[in-house]
């Protein structure tokens, strides 16, 4: 349900812009009933892919398994006995979550299950050997290099020995097998200092001969699991957001139809969200001065069927599809705006679709973000809630 919350008279229009008698109004209008509801989505093939443990005081402890899987060399390319396999990992600094300086210890298995990274969801939780590979650590450098033939050697002698079959092979038996008999590693986090969001196209394999050149195997598959823990400590009035889909904000209406505006006469409408920074800001006063969070800068509108959820506003939707739009987030206020005025031009034209709802979302890429919105609630001023802002043009001749 969405209620009136205020309307402003700016004043008239110069004679040189529309009828002298006309006048520029602005509406708001307040978003009441902002909901939370679960759309856990996909956490394989993004653009990104996660791995750390952070307990956030405000949202919560995030244990976060990364996966990983190489191609087989190509054909061109031959890992000799004597070749050392390396695991070069590089990742966005900016985007993490925890502290940026603190050591984040991980354990590296072999995954024990055939997966498909397209399919993978967040809460999905493959299954891994019982004995780990070896171990490595993440400092305050964003990229490094880790030695698999030290660490994980069983482990790359099966990878070589797939490696050679394969350029034997003229059947594609072995191809055929590598793909539904190995199955990659995981990077399980040991310890509680950050997420990493690592590049997919930046992360990749090397293999390093004495003798020869050295060259380079792209990714296969990659993800993540994330295992949020439920001590989480949001305060009334503000509702999470993140960017997993864990929790998406959703509202019925826009409550337009209170208003008498005519398309001709639309000249803007805006929709404003407010974040809660004092209680984003000061729930990490207990922390590292070098933790953070990852910060999105655009969130999307979605008008869609909520029956259809997570697919039908998910990455995969369409950029220029009509129900989807961005908003872009502004530090100077803490909010997030959206220009809707086509879309409540076509609602006021149109009518209102059908089992169609509103749906916030940030951008689900691999990183894991989160924030707090407010809400409608008693408690929450009328500056910071929800609201529509309509800037229009109207006739006062009578």
């Amino acid at each position: 349900m969405v209620g009136f919350s205020a309307c402003e008279n700016p004043g008239s229009v110069g004679s040189n812009l529309t009828d002298p008698t006309s006048e520029v109004v602005r509406d708001t209008l307040i978003i009441n009933g902002l909901t939370s509801v679960d759309a856990t989505s996909y956490s394989g093939e993004l653009n990104l892919f996660s791995a750390g443990s952070f307990d956030d005081p405000l949202f919560g402890s995030m244990g976060v398994t990364g996966y990983l899987k190489p191609n087989l060399p190509a054909a061109s390319d031959t890992l000799k006995s004597d070749g050392e396999v390396l695991l070069r990992i590089m990742y966005d600094r900016g985007q993490v979550s925890g502290d940026t300086v603190g050591t984040q210890q991980f354990d590296l298995y072999q995954i024990n299950q055939y997966w498909r990274d397209r399919v993978l969801k967040v809460d999905n939780e493959l299954a891994l050997a019982q004995q780990k590979l070896g171990e490595f650590s993440v400092g305050s450098e964003d990229s490094l290099m880790i030695n698999l033939s030290d660490i994980a050697p069983q482990w790359v002698d099966e990878y070589r020995m797939y490696a050679d079959s394969s350029k034997q092979d003229t059947t594609g038996a072995v191809d055929s097998s590598y793909v539904y008999d190995a199955h990659g590693l995981a990077l399980v986090p040991q310890n509680s200092a950050k997420v990493i969001p690592l590049y997919r196209d930046s992360t990749r394999f090397f293999i390093q001969h004495p003798e020869a050149d050295t060259f380079d195997v792209s990714l296969n598959r990659w993800g993540y699991y994330l295992d949020r823990g439920s001590n989480t400590t949001i305060p009334q009035g503000s509702l999470p957001l993140y960017s997993t889909y864990e929790s998406v904000l959703n509202f019925k209406k826009l409550g337009i139809e209170e208003l008498d505006i005519q398309p001709p006469g639309l000249s803007r409408a805006e929709l404003v969200l407010y974040e809660n920074t004092s209680a984003l800001e000061q729930s990490l006063n207990g922390e590292p001065s070098t933790t953070q969070r990852a910060k999105e800068q655009v969130a999307y509108l979605h008008l869609a069927n909520p029956e259809g959820l997570p697919e039908n506003i998910d990455p995969g939707v369409p950029l220029n599809n009509p129900t989807r739009l961005q908003g872009s987030y502004s530090a100077e206020n803490g909010t997030y705006r959206f220009d809707v005025t086509t879309l409540v031009e076509n609602i006021i034209r149109n009518g209102f679709p059908e089992d169609r709802e509103f749906f916030i979302t940030l951008p689900n890429d691999g990183v894991i973000k989160s924030t707090l919105i407010m809400t409608d609630d008693d408690q929450v001023p009328n500056g910071l809630k929800p609201k529509i802002i309509i800037t229009s043009l109207k006739n006062i001749k009578n």
